[in-house]
């Protein structure tokens, strides 16, 4: 009986089976979030500006619909799908949601594409190797593999939320791909004007990416053999600005002065700085004031009028750069310690807790394969994705860190490392013994995640129902407006988070006068006098109606019509 035959076979086995049974979860999952996120309609209100932007390019008005604060390219995708299919207003947030999922499916070939390369690579090394060494056991890469871009993919970036993290982690993986093909000396042309033109795209699709594409970029100078490496570094250089210069010159035009982007500045006066968001009238320590902040309509409680110039559903957060333009970012060292330091704190639960064993487990390994110096040198030659990776962290980590933010970047991390790891044949037990630790650590922490998850899918409308008693369904207020008499293209104002004010997309209408939901209990509460006079306040905005959340059980509402059995209010201008 030849037994080396028999062990053959059955490691073959494996290596065809793991993969799809592994491949096959991924997707699963991902159906099992977006049926989750259907039900519930899901929506978020990064998304409300998205589809609003979408909706300007697919009607043509490219001038309305630039903007230096949301990126184009996730815009342009669920504008085509809106455009393509004009969902009912009911089945408009299931349409997002689909398109999310598809993303996700293409994220995840891209991935598996990028894994391959890290495979190939990991064999390379392996091969390479003067002495006899082994690495992490093959059954075990698939597993690890799909367990990190699930966790990532789920769990940081979360399906369901309508944001474009997930299609960058396309661009990212594709790249980072082309950059690992580069390292195994296919360094053609090709491969460099891939990983440019990707770097563009995932700059239309996160303005963070500009700057981290330089890392890309310089990651595939290290990867590259030294003939013409710096030539065909400076044409992927040239392809990523092709891609990026138009639109850089579009919002610099719209905006009056050269940027690159919006986004991080506004967060960094926001997170960093401190400053008020939204509704900032400006401030007397240095930062500045407003060349066109909303307009203050009314002073207690505060009622804020915001209708022209910027379109969209809510056009504070459809174009915040235009409200906060005036605002000086400060370099604060206090503040700046404190942000730098709650990233840390963030940095060490995800790296320290959530995903302890796969550090821990990658640090034991790297001490027992611990090379000479030489050895070193060439390992860090080797994990030139770490560049990217790091960069990103340290980025982050000087303004804000979430989840989502750094998800794909955690499996380039750790993806690099684990390739690389080489220990000696002697110690190549200890090295399965860790993988299948590694491995089950991911399949439970996966599975405990996805089980609340299962839970709310099967529960009952009823139980979804938050202490803000929500309407049944987001466009609810947007129907009985509808019945008021308030049609599509009506300014409407609400009293309460505006953001998360779904309704008005869904009705096409316009929000254009708030009160912010921090205050109203001085509105609820107050006197009839006073009452009358914050509703003159909103009649002389012009709006038709008003839309009040998280209306007071004790509140007097006589003359509001109430949203279903919701604590949602209406109040008509007649």
């Amino acid at each position: 009986m030849n037994t080396s035959k028999d062990s053959g076979r059955i490691a073959s086995s494996w290596e065809r089976w793991v993969p799809g049974v592994c491949r096959l979860a991924a997707v699963g999952l991902g159906v099992l979030h977006t049926a989750a996120a259907v039900r519930r309609f899901s929506m978020n209100a990064d998304g409300i500006s998205y589809l609003d932007i979408g909706d300007l390019y697919m009607r043509g008005d490219w001038a309305a619909a630039v903007n230096s604060v949301w990126s184009p390219m996730y815009s342009w995708i669920l504008g085509s799908v809106l455009y393509i299919f004009e969902p009912s207003a009911r089945w408009e947030f299931a349409a997002v949601q689909l398109a999310n999922l598809a993303i996700y499916l293409v994220a995840l070939l891209s991935f598996e594409f990028f894994w391959r390369q890290l495979m190939t690579h990991r064999r390379s090394r392996l091969g390479d190797s003067r002495e006899s060494r082994s690495g992490l056991p093959d059954w075990a890469w698939p597993v690890i593999g799909y367990g990190l871009f699930i966790y990532t993919s789920l769990g940081l970036i979360e399906l369901w939320s309508v944001t474009p993290d997930m299609l960058m982690t396309v661009w990212v993986y594709l790249a980072s791909g082309l950059i690992l093909r580069i390292r195994s000396g296919t360094d053609s042309w090709a491969a460099f004007v891939g990983v440019g033109l990707l770097m563009g795209a995932s700059y239309l699709t996160k303005s963070v990416m500009l700057p981290l594409s330089l890392a890309f970029i310089l990651a595939a100078f290290l990867s590259a053999g030294r003939q013409r490496r710096l030539v065909r570094t400076a044409v992927a250089l040239g392809a990523m600005l092709v891609v990026a210069a138009p639109f850089i010159a579009a919002i610099s035009s719209s905006t009056g002065r050269f940027t690159t982007g919006d986004a991080g500045r506004l967060t960094f006066l926001r997170h960093v700085n401190g400053i008020s968001y939204p509704h900032w009238q400006g401030s007397v320590d240095g930062f500045g004031q407003p060349e066109h902040g909303s307009r203050l309509v009314h002073n207690s409680p505060p009622v804020y009028e915001f209708a022209e110039p910027i379109a969209g559903t809510y056009p504070i957060s459809f174009d915040p750069s235009y409200w906060y333009r005036g605002a000086i970012v400060q370099l604060q060292p206090a503040r700046q310690l404190i942000a730098v330091a709650a990233s840390g704190l963030f940095y060490a639960g995800l790296f320290f807790m959530d995903l302890g064993a796969i550090t821990f487990g990658i640090a034991l390994l790297s001490i027992v394969g611990a090379g000479k110096i030489d050895e070193w040198w060439e390992g860090i030659l080797n994990r030139t994705l770490l560049l990217p990776a790091l960069a990103a962290f340290a980025l982050y980590a000087l303004v804000l860190v979430e989840g989502r933010y750094i998800a794909v970047f955690v499996v380039l991390f750790f993806g690099d490392l684990l390739a690389n790891l080489v220990v000696k044949d002697s110690h190549r037990r200890l090295a399965g013994v860790v993988a299948a630790l590694m491995a089950v650590f991911l399949v439970v922490r996966i599975g405990i995640f996805n089980l609340d998850g299962v839970v709310a899918l099967a529960a009952p409308h009823s139980a979804e129902q938050t202490s803000s008693n929500r309407p049944d369904w987001p466009g609810e207020p947007a129907e009985v407006l509808q019945e008021l008499g308030v049609v599509a293209g009506d300014h409407v104002g609400v009293i309460g988070y505006a953001f998360d004010s779904y309704w008005a997309r869904l009705g096409r209408m316009k929000i254009v006068a708030e009160m912010p939901g921090t205050v109203a209990d001085i509105f609820w509460y107050g006197d009839e006098s006073s009452r009358t006079e914050a509703l003159g306040a909103f009649r002389r905005t012009g709006v038709r109606a008003i839309v009040a959340e998280s209306v007071p059980y004790r509140a007097n509402t006589t003359g509001w019509r109430r949203v279903g059995e919701s604590d949602y209010y209406i109040y008509l201008f007649r």
